[in-house]
């Protein structure tokens, strides 16, 4: 369990960059540059362990900063209507605006919560491949103390001027569809209700940050 919870640190609940990009969008989208999404991985990592080995913050402030690099290096929007399916498409407007409040809530409170498993695990960037798209793969590993290292691919694009990470598979499992998954299966234990299901996700949130405080 330790090992899960410290790759699901690392590895967030991310969409496929297939899934998260409408057709007329990924037109607009330039070709990443050599050198420019491994080094955003190479920023990110460094800047995860600097936190999680920083003893003078606060589980607060870890919290924070792990939201801030949250919204600044992920697609976080195209990442919550992945994870939710076809129900994005039956929700209303109220529906959406409250899920995707909920689903940066559960995502940054439930990650941050697991920091106290780290323990000296290191992050290194190994190689970047860009496809004909100009869509980057950059591979990286987590050495684990006293374990076998763990490869953890991170799939980026650019859009809008923006480079984001759009998806993680660490193992050869997508975490996106992990999440996908877990979600399909508390709506249908709701019976297709996606007010019920907001219900659920929010005491979850609610109760993740009691737990954390």
């Amino acid at each position: 369990m330790h090992r899960r919870k410290f790759l699901g640190l690392i590895a967030l609940a991310l969409a496929a960059a297939e899934s998260v990009t409408p057709a007329a969008a990924k037109s607009q989208s330039r070709h990443l540059l050599p050198g420019e999404a491994k080094d955003l991985i190479k920023a990110l990592g460094d800047a995860a362990v600097a936190m999680l080995s920083n003893k003078q913050l606060t589980k607060a402030e870890k919290t924070r900063q792990f939201r801030h690099l949250l919204n600044q290096s992920f697609a976080l929007k195209g990442i919550a209507r992945f994870a939710l399916g076809r129900y994005w498409r039956r929700a209303d407007f109220d529906q959406r605006r409250r899920y995707l409040k909920l689903f940066e809530d559960y995502i940054g409170n439930s990650y941050a919560a697991r920091f106290g498993n780290y323990s000296g695990e290191s992050f290194q960037v190994q190689k970047e491949k860009i496809d004909e798209r100009g869509w980057a793969a950059v591979t990286t590993r987590i050495q684990r103390l006293g374990g076998e290292p763990v490869a953890v691919i991170w799939h980026l694009r650019e859009h809008l001027g923006a480079v984001r990470i759009v998806d993680v598979v660490v193992e050869g499992i997508s975490m996106s569809l992990t999440q996908r998954s877990d979600f399909a299966a508390s709506i249908r234990t709701a019976g297709g209700d996606l007010d019920a299901f907001l219900d659920t996700l929010e005491n979850k949130v609610r109760s993740i940050k009691s737990a954390t405080n």
